[in-house]
């Protein structure tokens, strides 16, 4: 009796665990859904709001606890929508909540207080998405996710490249550089957590100034960020184009998460996680190392054999009553190196009897540290140090066969930041935020040039020293009623070097007729420095070496920008915005068709410069928006625009970047699969149409004499390249388990094969100039895995 009685038990025990592991087997992988909200004005913590599912059924939800936290368990893998709500406060629509089985999903969700409650009239619940992060920002503004920068085709890890399918903006397969409503890339501000940085690209300024090969912070360590095409807020200073206000997301500060992506062009890891258990403090860092020897084929000549490396890191500890400190930091390094051809049967180009070597170091490191002080009022201020390094050095071979220094750059910048703001709310109506940057600026740059009439290094630009860039800035925002909203302020900055001060109002209106259209209308008076290369470029003169462009005043620009926004859907908007720019001091070189408003790159420049240059701008930008919903989105967006300039010849010209329209569409699906529902094919395109991009004529006659490519100024910007038109694909299958999520993804940049245009260069066997035109081409498989 008692031996079958054993024999019974083991029975029931192996019984019941083929039942549990076919029962855990077939269960869809689940994950949480876990964050904060908070006043999206004061910050602080808002304890009792509801978070729900949309769609949900049962309805799944939460309330926010005494901290304003709160937590989903046992949500199934997928895309969901939650609505949040709170009792005096608008509701909002958290969209495309993408949930993984590997890693949580941590969210920061602010609500804005509601001016008036009537009975009887019903308060839209706004999306996330149709407003930016910046409470204080009106019009040509757009918040981005960094999943799009992995899902949209075209995107391929990169903000910078994301941005190009934004109404407003053009960019090219090779570059990253950012062209905004026709104004050169070197006009965009690049701010992350608050505090200007350098270009934080990969082989910054060597093709483009304010370009480069690819974005060095990693879509691992981003989190939603604003980005502006115009008219921006009073805090914003030194930026004459557009602004990217990057944010680095905080670390899961309860459980360890860990992502390995590989591909062709490299490996990322990313790692975050607590400090110490049951703290909230928390740790995320992130590293890549990329090679593009595997398709070294695809690229162009001058791309192959490059490397590249980047870190970023951010480290979060909660204090408590006394706030909040961050630290965090981005540093980057690239190499490159060309070699000469052996066979002098194959020179052709000077490239070929060039020997080169780049090399380029970026960093920002900072630490921040925000207090909230009572329901209205809080500080944050942040200390950083941030540098650029670029040593690129040419050699030539000679008759002789020897090689010979031709050219020689170094250039050392840093910059020591400090800034302070305080952010009050008096209450539904009104907000105000009031800050002061100050900016120790130190450079040492040396750059030089072979002359032939002198056989040897002749110096463009040197320079070693410092300065100072101060900034202050006020703002505030008025609820006048549930539908007005008056915007105001005024950015203060001086620069020590030419000691110049640019005091510069901002001001916009909105009016919302119903919960369908909205009008808004927004202006403001921005300024920038010049690259620093061009205030201390060195002419030899008789009496000695003189810089006649130390005292060059700040380019200056007014933008105008009116707005319609319809919701044509709970999840889809139009928004319309005719713009125009008016471009004056401007630098210029005197009696001639030059204008910085054109620089592309330029490191070999030494004439002087007189701020008597202008530039319009007039245009109109359309997006047309479906949010991901139901498995599928789609972006259109246009930009139809005109773009001329006047040097100091007062001729009007198109300028380089007048291209005259882009037109993006993008398109993108998703299919739930698996008999658990835990697996995804995405499938996602771009297709892009721009006019051609405008350029001078060679001067033929002149080009033979110099043996080298020598334009004619006298009708700068004349000719036109034809039209470009770029396929881009995406292709993703995920996978979702019980302790990991595994995606396969391939993605294909120009996927027609179009050739880039960079310009031209001398043929000196057929003593002719041709065009130089490659075909520029990124794919990228990868696999990745969140564990």
């Amino acid at each position: 009796m008692k031996k079958r009685h054993t024999i019974h038990i083991k029975s029931l025990s192996i019984a019941g665990l083929i039942f549990f592991t076919f029962t855990v087997m077939g269960q869809q992988p689940r994950q949480t859904i876990k964050g904060v909200v908070r006043d999206v004005d004061s910050h602080i913590t808002l304890p009792g709001a509801m978070v729900i599912i949309e769609g949900s059924e049962p309805v799944k939800g939460a309330v926010t606890d005494t901290e304003g936290n709160f937590r989903l368990e046992g949500v199934n893998v997928g895309r969901y929508n939650l609505r949040v709500t709170y009792i005096g406060y608008e509701p909002a629509i958290v969209s495309e909540v993408l949930v993984l089985s590997g890693k949580e999903t941590v969210l920061q969700i602010g609500l804005k207080e509601a001016v008036t409650t009537l009975e009887g009239v019903e308060i839209k619940a706004y999306s996330n998405k149709e407003r930016p992060i910046n409470p204080m920002a009106m019009i040509s503004a757009r918040q981005m996710t960094m999943e799009e920068a992995s899902r949209y085709a075209g995107g391929i890890d990169d903000p910078a490249h994301l941005a190009t399918a934004y109404a407003g903006v053009a960019g090219s397969v090779s570059s990253n550089a950012i062209v905004i409503r026709g104004n050169a890339p070197k006009g965009l501000l690049w701010r992350m957590e608050g505090i200007e940085i350098p270009n934080p690209s990969h082989f910054a300024n060597v093709t483009t100034f304010g370009g480069g090969g690819i974005t060095a912070l990693s879509s691992q360590m981003m989190s939603n960020s604003d980005f502006y095409t115009g008219a921006f807020p009073a805090e914003y200073g030194n930026a004459l184009s557009g602004v990217f206000d990057m944010k680095l997301r905080t670390g899961n500060n309860e459980k360890h998460e860990h992502t390995l992506k590989v591909g062709l062009i490299g490996i990322d890891f990313a790692s975050e996680g607590p400090f110490i258990k049951g703290k909230q403090s928390s740790y995320l860092i992130n590293y890549r190392y990329s090679t593009l020897a595997l398709i070294s084929p695809l690229l162009p000549a001058n791309a192959q054999g490059i490397k590249y490396q980047d870190l970023s890191f951010k480290m979060n500890f909660v204090l408590g009553s006394y706030g909040t400190i961050s630290a965090w930091g981005l540093f980057s390094g690239d190499r490159t190196a060309g070699k000469v051809k052996t066979d002098s049967a194959q020179w052709q180009y000077y490239q070929d009897i060039e020997k080169d070597e780049n090399i380029n170091r970026m960093g920002a490191m900072g630490i921040n540290h925000k207090l909230v002080l009572n329901s209205g009022t809080y500080f944050n201020t942040a200390l950083a140090i941030t540098g650029n390094y670029l040593s690129w050095f040419r050699d030539e071979l000679n008759d002789g066969m020897e090689l010979y220094p031709k050219d020689e750059i170094v250039q050392n910048d840093r910059k020591y930041a400090f800034s302070f703001l305080v952010n009050h709310k008096f209450g539904p109506r009104h907000t105000n935020r009031t800050g002061f940057v100050l900016n120790v600026l130190t450079y040492n740059l040396n750059t030089k040039q072979f002359a032939v009439t002198s056989q040897m290094l002749e110096t463009f630009a040197k320079g070693e020293g410092g300065s100072e860039l101060l900034q202050f800035y006020t703002q505030s925002r008025w609820n006048v009623t549930s539908r007005a909203l008056i915007n105001a302020g005024l950015h203060l900055q001086h620069f020590t070097l030419n000691k110049e001060t640019s005091i510069e109002p901002r001001a916009g209106i909105s009016w919302k007729l119903n919960s369908k259209n909205t009008f808004s209308i927004a202006y403001g008076l921005h300024s920038r420095l010049e690259p620093i290369g061009f205030y201390f470029a060195e002419q030899q003169l008789t009496g000695g070496r003189v810089y006649p462009n130390k005292s060059l005043e700040l380019a200056k620009a007014h933008h105008a920008v009116l707005s319609y926004e319809l919701s044509t859907g709970e999840y889809s908007r139009l928004r319309i915005e005719p713009f125009y720019q008016w471009l004056f001091d401007i630098p210029v070189i005197p009696g001639t068709s030059f204008s910085m408003i054109n620089l592309e790159m330029d490191w070999f420049f030494r004439d002087s410069l007189i701020n008597s240059g202008t530039g319009r701008n007039v245009g109109m930008d359309i997006t047309l928006e479906r949010f991901l919903h139901n498995g599928y989105y789609y972006l259109f967006t246009a930009s139809l625009f005109d773009s001329k300039y006047t040097g100091d010849d007062d001729i009007v010209r198109h300028t380089r970047f007048n291209r005259q329209y882009v037109f993006n569409f993008l398109v993108g699906k998703e299919w739930i699969m698996g008999k658990e529902k835990g697996n995804s094919l995405g499938v996602n395109t771009k297709f892009s149409l721009l006019g051609g991009n405008r350029f001078s004529p060679v001067n033929p006659t002149a080009s033979l004499a110099a043996e080298d490519v020598v334009y004619d100024e006298t009708r700068a910007f004349t000719m036109r390249h034809p039209p470009v038109y770029y396929l881009d694909l995406a292709l993703t299958w995920q996978r979702n388990k019980s302790r990991y999520a595994s995606t396969w993804s391939v993605h294909f940049v120009n996927l027609l094969f179009q050739k880039e245009f960079y310009g031209h260069r001398y043929n000196f066997r057929s003593q002719s100039v041709e065009e130089y035109k490659q075909i520029a081409v990124i794919p990228n498989i990868s696999y990745r895995i969140d564990f």
